[in-house]
């Protein structure tokens, strides 16, 4: 047994396919954000933009009841190659249209595409490379899109300077690869002969999400966090170029520096081994955001905002990886496709109240204020969340092996 656990995730041939061309995607995304950003500021500055942001997250919570019936109903070759394909066609017709009302349909269809896409993958790979290995697969996967995120934005500013057109041409080449690549993954998903639909399967993802004795307490306590994490991200740029005075270069630095720490982060929680550590990684995770969002609020010299952001980068990262993996490991697989849709759309909820709650809480308290009421808040449900857990037993090594065994 010992032998099996310690083959490389790189030693399957679809996942050294599937990886690498899925953050390529993601850095077509970011490429594709910047040329959008600065086509909608010149359709109406505020507003239009976040009317930019809307659309990019309102299909994926409205897909929530559709798309993981999609994933865990049909075959994943069919789902992913024709979801690839449509993105692809949306990202060709953003390149060659240029009015508001077409952007912003475009993005609507990219994003349907992606409601479906991202569930899909997210249950496929765990068959590749088997239960024991999903958390080095999922560590291994974010800290490659955070890699390639950070990549895309950089190129991103190069490529519109050169063509606007051509970087989002560049977006929906990604999209066709994929759409190869999950034409070339030998490892498929179908659902079983003869089983009989479940009744309730629109909302079986979430269901199942609170059936689960940890899952309960740590996806509801992921959803206040991105509640705190995007708040803050509202008001970041002025604490970054108006009260510290560091300027555009030095937003981008600090942007540079968290991404940096959420790489590192995923990484090294996708070396943890099973579900009680990774349970301790989403409160550790917790408590860091918490509490670099409080060092960053009251830093007065870059050397310590830097440290914040590194620090809530790295807290980040380990967050995501830590819930995601555990979404996986303690969910049935026929359901899984239904669970990480779900969980994908209630975070984009999360993520539009967010943007809400950030802009009023500047316009009250002041960026700093906000900077540290959130990270006072966010320390509070990290504490509250961990005291649940020890309530509920779930850190017996009895308990986690009795839900494993489930």
């Amino acid at each position: 047994m010992k032998q099996v656990l310690h083959v490389s995730i790189w030693s399957y041939r679809d996942i050294r396919l599937v990886l690498p061309a899925r953050a390529v995607s993601y850095a077509g995304d970011s490429i594709a954000l910047v040329a959008l950003m600065l086509r909608i500021s010149d359709h109406g500055g505020a507003a239009a933009i976040t009317a930019l942001l809307l659309a990019f997250a309102v299909p994926t919570v409205a897909m929530i009841p559709f798309a993981g019936r999609i994933v865990d109903s049909c075959d994943s070759r069919t789902v992913l190659v024709w979801a690839s394909i449509l993105q692809a066609a949306a990202g060709v017709g953003l390149a060659f249209c240029n009015g508001l009302v077409a952007t912003l349909a475009l993005v609507c269809v990219l994003q349907l595409g992606q409601a479906v896409a991202g569930p899909a993958w997210g249950a496929l790979i765990p068959r590749i490379v088997g239960e024991e290995r999903v958390g080095r697969s999922t560590g291994a996967s974010q800290a490659l899109i955070g890699v390639a995120t950070l990549a895309g934005s950089g190129l991103g500013g190069v490529l519109v300077g050169w063509s606007a057109r051509g970087a989002l041409l560049v977006n929906a080449s990604t999209f066709a690869g994929l759409a190869l690549i999950a034409g070339l993954v030998r490892t498929r998903r179908r659902p079983e002969p003869g089983v009989v639909r479940e009744r309730g399967s629109m909302t079986a993802g979430l269901r199942s999400i609170f059936a689960d004795d940890l899952l309960r307490i740590l996806v509801p306590s992921l959803w206040v966090f991105i509640l705190v994490g995007e708040a803050v991200n509202i008001v970041e740029v002025f604490l970054i170029t108006d009260d510290l005075g560091l300027g555009p270069t030095g937003y981008g630095v600090v942007l540079a520096a968290q991404g940096a720490g959420a790489i590192a982060g995923a990484w090294l929680t996708g070396r943890l081994k099973d579900d009680l550590d990774r349970s301790r990684a989403v409160l550790l995770g917790m408590a860091g955001i918490g509490v670099s969002c409080v060092v960053m609020g009251l830093a007065r010299n870059v050397v310590v905002l830097l440290i914040g952001a590194v620090a809530i980068g790295l807290a980040s990262g380990m967050l995501n990886a830590a819930v995601s993996t555990l979404l996986v490991t303690r969910t049935a697989e026929e359901r899984r496709g239904r669970v990480i849709a779900a969980l994908s759309g209630t975070a984009r909820a999360c993520s539009l109240l967010a943007l809400l709650l950030g802009g009023a809480a500047g316009a009250v308290l002041g960026t700093r204020p906000t900077f540290v009421t959130a990270g006072g808040l966010a320390a509070v449900a990290a504490v509250a969340a961990g005291v649940l857990v020890l309530r509920s037993r779930l850190w017996t090594k009895d308990s986690a092996a009795e839900a494993l065994s489930h």
